[in-house]
């Protein structure tokens, strides 16, 4: 399934951040399907300063990695009225039709 392991809207406002792993070292990471900006840490996403592509052939993380490293919960489960859900069922954004983009709750 395509984009089964986003965790978050970026905000160049085209693209999932997903969960990818380096095709080098193996580590987990977060990059946006779209401007392919890079993050290490989950709260870094959507902050100003963003990596530049230090990977440009990612891998798709296996489920028991994406466990293993606590990210599951992360994972955006539904797109429900205009709310973006996480699997922890934590609301993290909410779109906003006047200004057509998601707004941090």
């Amino acid at each position: 399934m395509k984009y089964s392991n986003k965790v978050d809207w970026c905000s160049c406002n085209q693209g999932w951040i997903e969960i990818k792993k380096n095709s080098r070292n193996g580590q987990l990471f977060f990059k946006c399907s779209e401007c392919m900006a890079e993050f290490n840490l989950y709260e870094d996403i959507n902050r100003l300063a963003r990596d530049i592509t230090r990977d440009e052939n990612p891998l798709d993380p296996s489920n028991i990695e994406i466990i293993k490293h606590e990210y599951y919960k992360l994972i955006i489960k539904e797109w429900e009225n205009k709310y973006l859900i996480r699997n922890d069922n934590k609301v993290i954004k909410k779109w906003n039709d006047e200004k057509r983009e998601f707004e941090r709750i």
